[in-house]
Formats: C-alpha cells, sequence, structure tokens
C-alpha cells in the first residue's frame, strides 16, 4: 500500500480517478496558524501586539488569493520572532519570519523590518506597497506558486508573477528596502530556466502519486520526475527545494518503485540522505 500523505487534499484524490480539473475550478482555501514569539519585546508592547498573530491569520484565511469558489485548504504554518525597532517617531519592529505549508515548502527570511501600530488595520490593498503586507503577500504566493506547480506544469506561474510585482514594489521602499536583494534571488532562482526540471517535476511525482490502482502509467510518469529531480540535483546537490521535496515524499517514490531495483540505485545516489530507506526495498 503507498504511504499516503496526510496533507493531500481531495482534488489530488481526484486527479487519480482521471477526472479533468481545470485552473480556474481548481483550490485553495489559506488556512493560516500563526505563533508569534514577542518574549524580547517590553512588556508594554508585548501586551498592545497580544492580537497581532490573530490578526495575521484573519488577514490570509479570510482573504480569497486565488480567485476560485472552493472550500479546499492549504495548511500554512508561520512563526515570527519579533525585536523593537522603534525610533522616536515611529514604531517598528524586526521579524525573523519562517513560513511552510508543513509538508514540503518551506521559507525563511531574517531580514524582515516594518513600522506597525497597534491600532493598524491589516488591509489587501495591491495598488498601495505596505512594508508589512507586502512582505506578507511576497511569500504567501511564493508558497501558492509552489503549491499549484504540483497540479499542472508550471502551474504556480501566475502566482510568482504576483510576487515579483510586489518584489518591484518594495525596490522602492528606500527605509525598509533591508532583505528585498535577498529576496529577489530566491525569487529569480525559484523563476530561472535552471529550475523548471524541477517545478516540472512536481506535477508529474504528484500524478504518480494519486493514479488509480492498477494505472500502468505510475511508474512511467514517477521515473520521469526521477529523471528530472536527478538532473537538478546533479547540477546543484545543495537545491533546497528539491531535497525538502524528496525529504516529504521518498518513501511514496520509493513504494512506486520497490520492484525495481535500478531506479532505487539511481535514488540512492541522487538522495544519499534516505538509502536506507531506499535500501530496505531493494532487500525485501
Amino acid at each position: 500500500m503507498r504511504h499516503a500523505n496526510k496533507h493531500i487534499p481531495i482534488w489530488m484524490v481526484l486527479i487519480g480517478f482521471g477526472l479533468s480539473i481545470s485552473a480556474d475550478v481548481r483550490a485553495q482555501k489559506l488556512v493560516s496558524e500563526v505563533k508569534m514569539i514577542m518574549e524580547r519585546l517590553p512588556l508594554e508592547k508585548q501586551k498592545k501586539l497580544q492580537n497581532f498573530g490573530s490578526d495575521i491569520q484573519s488577514y490570509i484565511n479570510d482573504f480569497d488569493w486565488t480567485g476560485t469558489d472552493s472550500d479546499y485548504e492549504i495548511p500554512l504554518s508561520i512563526q515570527i520572532y519579533l525585536q523593537d525597532m522603534s525610533a522616536s517617531y515611529e514604531e517598528r519592529y524586526a521579524g525573523t519570519f519562517l513560513i511552510s505549508n508543513t509538508v514540503d515548502i518551506q521559507y525563511y527570511d531574517k531580514y524582515w523590518r516594518f513600522p506597525h501600530q497597534a491600532e493598524d488595520r491589516l488591509i489587501h490593498d495591491e495598488t498601495v506597497y505596505q512594508a508589512f503586507t507586502g512582505f506578507i503577500n511576497f511569500y504567501v504566493n511564493l508558497v501558492l506558486g509552489a503549491e499549484f506547480d504540483k497540479w499542472g506544469s508550471l502551474a504556480g506561474t501566475p502566482f510568482f508573477e504576483k510576487a515579483k510585482q510586489i518584489n518591484d514594489q518594495a525596490r522602492f521602499d528606500a527605509q525598509f528596502i533591508l532583505g528585498w536583494e535577498e529576496r529577489t534571488k530566491l525569487l529569480q532562482k525559484i523563476t530561472s530556466q535552471d529550475n523548471v526540471p524541477f517545478r516540472k517535476s512536481k506535477s508529474l511525482f504528484f500524478t504518480a502519486f494519486n493514479a488509480a490502482e492498477g494505472d500502468t502509467s505510475v511508474k512511467r510518469t514517477c521515473l520521469q520526475g526521477v529523471s528530472l529531480v536527478e538532473s537538478v540535483l546533479k547540477k546543484d546537490p545543495e537545491h533546497k527545494d528539491a531535497l525538502d521535496f524528496l525529504k516529504a515524499h521518498y518513501l511514496q517514490i520509493a513504494e512506486i518503485f520497490k520492484d525495481d531495483d535500478a531506479v532505487l540505485q539511481r535514488l540512492i545516489a541522487v538522495d544519499p540522505e534516505h538509502k536506507e530507506a531506499y535500501q530496505r526495498f531493494i532487500d525485501e
């Protein structure tokens, strides 16, 4: 029996039954959980910001990020470590930021700087860039782009384009420019031609993971994914997104090739961190 991933939503299962799901009816509803760590803030500011985490959750969860009518959900885990950077004329903060889909996508940023008053409302307005909401929007769109790439070849591109628009706006905010050079490089790496094979591999893997029982195309489809990831990691053995993906899904991949020692040996070569798991399938 295949190793199921508890976070695979129902639309992926539907793909396995051969149903056609067009881009305009695909998910998502984001369900975020935000953890605020404020122990280094003065007690007065901790009290002022006691609802900050729930405000961010509402900002994310109550907004339609994809323009689709769907109840399907993507979990989003966010951890923010705040420090006080206030000036005499304005309350400012430094944030260390970690965002993930809790499975195979994760981004970390230690350069976040933003102004914020406890009474400020978080409002979605794509026409106006703000240091706080723009940063959140940038990373949410990165996660959505990475998720949508699982549903179709390069299907996450519109979200990466939104992230680029935000990035371009942020470059004009001279007061809070710190970190945007690093974010520009991150986005350029994700959307580069060198990364296209990895992005394409994800839709192949997820098509294979969720194929109907007895589908003879499973191995062929999954092997195409393996070959693409293999080419990426041979060129860049430290490719973080590819390594994170294998860490989350290596058992599903190994299960598909449990009777194919040659492919399992290839997986050992490209993903030595999980050599023991692949070897167990070879030895069975």
